[in-house]
């Protein structure tokens, strides 16, 4: 079966669990919780959901579905947000505590978007152009071979030399830098790269393995060596479900996306977690800080300080056996080899 099809086949699953799921023995109210909230520009959906519960990515569990509303579960600013009660359980809901019948809702088009799980620009900063490929395919894709005139410096409207077989039916391409690479130090059988998109490229006639082609977009300067991969959208996924892990699974941050010597809140990090281990975007996982030792001033032993949760994340792109993460909250500082485990 199609990877692509499990995937969807996944994602729509829980999907369907999370809108029909009853409230969860684990679903806490926070003591200081309001019982309405007016949804804001800017907010985000863990936000709202840490307004009222203790574990925001519980919300879907106490989220009421109205069946009357197009995409019920979709959030937008001037919003109220209403905590209600039915047989005595909570319920987050649009319709006011007092009212028993629920009419259709009318809204002006395109005067909000909807409220994101996480800030949109946190996203940006990685998600669309940072992608995980075998390694073994990178050292067989097309790259650019020198700048037109020999020049070493090229942007923007410079032309180039690609050396490497190329799709005869396309001439649009995208420019990729070849950045870490994962592989057995992180305990993997095979190496998998990190490419990171730096820019656009069109083909102005190809002769043989070697092509000339125009940079139409860069993000700073093209390098020799530099990738080119078919053009192909990344599209942002513009609603993340949140949902806490599965329970069976754990793994480490093994990078941070942007070489941070700390890693912050919204800040990117690589998880050795992928499809084979069933995770997929919205999962939420605590950040467990690696084990550290201690020299007790009394005894002088050493001693062994461990599970200490330090923040959490969400999943926001998954490839064969790594993934992307957001960080969505830091107590502490958060570094390459801590570990993510489910949330109590």
């Amino acid at each position: 079966m199609n990877k692509v099809h499990v995937v969807n086949k996944v994602v729509s699953s829980l999907l369907i669990g999370f809108f029909c799921a009853s409230v969860s023995a684990q679903v806490a109210l926070k003591n200081d919780h309001p019982s309405e909230y007016l949804v804001k520009k800017g907010d985000t959906l863990w936000d709202i959901a840490g307004v009222f519960l203790k574990s925001p990515w519980l919300w879907t569990s106490i989220w009421e579905k109205n069946a009357q509303i197009k995409n019920p579960h979709l959030i937008y600013p001037k919003d109220v947000i209403y905590l209600v009660y039915r047989d005595g359980q909570p319920y987050l809901s649009k319709s006011k505590p007092s009212s028993n019948k629920v009419s259709p809702k009318v809204r002006t088009v395109n005067k909000f978007t909807p409220i994101t799980a996480i800030p949109k620009i946190a996203l940006q900063a990685f998600v669309s152009s940072h992608r995980i490929v075998d390694s073994a395919r990178v050292d067989k894709m097309p790259y650019i071979l020198a700048g037109s005139g020999m020049r070493e410096l090229i942007g923007k409207g410079d032309e180039v030399f690609v050396r490497g077989v190329l799709d005869p039916d396309f001439n649009h391409y995208h420019i990729y830098r070849i950045g870490k690479t994962f592989g057995a130090e992180q305990g993997f059988p095979t190496s998998n790269t990190e490419i990171i998109k730096v820019g656009t490229l069109d083909l102005l006639d190809k002769q043989g393995d070697i092509s000339r082609g125009i940079v139409s977009q860069s993000k700073g300067l093209v390098k020799k060596g530099d990738i080119i991969v078919r053009a192909q959208n990344l599209s942002l996924q513009p609603l993340y479900y949140l949902a806490a892990a599965p329970s069976d699974v754990s793994g480490k941050i093994i990078a941070a996306v942007n070489e941070k010597f700390q890693i912050a809140r919204y800040d990117g990090v690589v998880l050795n977690l992928g499809l084979d281990a069933g995770i997929t975007p919205g999962h939420v996982f605590n950040i467990i800080k690696a084990p550290v030792e201690v020299v007790d001033p009394k005894t002088k032993e050493l001693v062994t300080i461990s599970n200490q949760i330090s923040g959490k994340l969400m999943v926001v792109n998954v490839f064969e056996n790594l993934s992307y993460g957001i960080v969505l909250s830091a107590t502490n500082a958060i570094l390459p080899g801590d570990t993510i485990n489910m949330l109590n």
